[in-house]
């Protein structure tokens, strides 16, 4: 059986690690190494471990160095032919590492599986529903998950480290971690993207629970935050990628697509690094998934999982592009865009009969836009309804007249709304008991239209 290496930096915690380390000790079944990098802990937090017939080596650096620099040195000194990075306050249920190493070798083109933990929030809906105070509760908690999602994968493309298994060939093709990330998270992301851009496949496991503790404590979380900005730019600015868009999911647009035709073809415009692809050919293997992207970048991230085709939407002859597809995604598209009308022709054309746009469009008539508008404001932002970059604006009528008049027919509409404050409130209230005009609830609700139309 292939050794596994378990890497834990760590930098004055050495309560947490001596915990992890026996939960390490009490739930591993499998030959193993465990290499802790002790990364300048001050002289009372200097990690000290009891023996108990194992392989575990505590490597010691003078000064401290930082998180990848710890893991970095972790790396040189492993052996295994799967790595486990581990943060120092994270805890592992009895059957943790096997089912991350049975969903590696499950797939050959998975590169690497994560956890789901406490603290990644994306991920709640997965975590347990109520508390625990006990090894015995977590040890229940963990095995409950385990059961309800039992084989659940969902893709990423980025992740962080706190529970990463990766196979020995990817962290060789992706090399180490870029020492100029001082935060765990953002160092993680960084490593990450890289892997997924040499062509492995990363996944969250959502039947994998986790402990994890809060350690960033409450008096240097405003700094923490701080630097974790600074960095997100470091990030945009080295790849000229957006944490914010450019990983994104669309889930409520896949929920309005039938994924299960065997060869299903599926073109995204805009598919920045290629997320929501990902996720329909995890769910439909057969998929053909092609994307337009004109960020290079994001395309170089997208190209491993899809074929990225050059394409100008607005200004396209569909004569030249040989492909049909039965789903084009426009996610958050047709407000950038100067002629939506002539695009939504041109893929219109590039539909196969029966074929369907699936798009989300900002309601420029939702009710936080009309209460600034009453107040004489239109301030363009660096996102939301009024983002700088958008060229059109459209309602619920609209957004029909857009696609009717492109001879397609809207057959599912749905719409996403958001948290207002009481000022908004109470201007929708009022809007709403006007008798000179009708206002539809929705029309001032929606934040986001989600428009499914199909081609007859």
């Amino acid at each position: 059986m292939a050794k596994l290496s378990i890497i834990i930096p760590v930098y004055n915690m050495s309560t947490q690690v001596s915990r992890c380390l026996l939960s390490i000790r009490k739930t591993v079944r499998l030959p193993y190494e465990v290499i802790i990098v002790d990364d300048g802990s001050s002289g009372d937090e200097c990690v000290t471990v009891p023996p108990a017939g194992d392989d575990v080596r505590v490597l010691r650096s003078e000064e401290h160095r930082g998180f990848s620099h710890a893991v970095n040195v972790g790396i040189r000194a492993s052996v295994g032919e799967v790595l486990l990075f581990l943060h120092a306050d994270i805890l592992l249920a009895p059957h943790t590492v096997e089912d991350m190493l049975d969903a590696l070798i499950a797939d050959p083109m998975m590169g690497a599986v994560t956890a789901i933990s406490p603290r990644t929030y994306i991920w709640a809906e997965h975590c347990p529903d109520k508390e625990y105070h006990s090894w015995g509760e977590f040890i229940t908690a963990a095995e409950d998950i385990r059961a309800q999602e039992k084989g659940k994968q969902l893709p990423l493309i980025v992740a962080e480290m706190f529970a990463l298994m990766a196979r020995r060939d990817v962290v060789d093709a992706a090399g180490f971690l870029e020492e100029e990330y001082s935060t765990p998270a953002l160092a993680a992301y960084d490593y990450t993207v890289r892997m997924t851009r040499e062509g492995y496949g990363i996944a969250v496991l959502a039947s994998v629970y986790v402990h994890h503790d809060e350690s960033i404590h409450a008096e240097v979380m405003e700094s923490y935050e701080a630097l974790r900005q600074q960095e997100r730019e470091l990030f945009r600015s080295k790849h000229g990628l957006s944490l914010d868009y450019s990983f994104q999911i669309r889930l409520d647009l896949i929920e309005m697509m039938d994924l299960q035709r065997e060869g299903l073809r599926v073109l995204e415009i805009g598919c920045a690094c290629g997320a929501t692809l990902r996720e329909i050919g995890h769910r439909n293997p057969t998929a053909n998934l092609y994307g337009v992207e004109l960020n290079e970048k994001a395309a170089e991230v997208a190209a491993p999982f899809a074929t990225i085709l050059s394409m100008d939407v607005e200004r396209l002859d569909p004569a030249e592009i040989k492909e049909r597809f039965d789903y084009i995604v426009m996610g958050d598209v047709v407000e950038h865009l100067l002629d939506p009308w002539a695009a939504i022709q041109n893929m219109r054309e590039l539909l196969v009969p029966g074929g369907a746009i699936v798009a989300s469009i900002p309601n420029v008539a939702h009710i936080s836009n009309l209460y600034n508008v009453l107040g004489g404001r239109w301030t363009y932002e660096d996102m939301g309804l009024l983002d700088r970059t958008h060229f059109r604006f459209f309602t619920r009528q609209e957004i029909i007249k857009l696609f009717e008049g492109a001879n397609l027919a809207v057959d599912e509409i749905r719409y996403k709304n958001i948290h207002m404050n009481s000022y908004v409130e109470k201007l929708r209230e009022e809007i709403l008991s006007l008798r000179t005009v009708h206002v539809d609830p929705e029309d001032i609700d929606a934040f986001q239209w989600l428009f499914r139309a199909v081609r007859e």
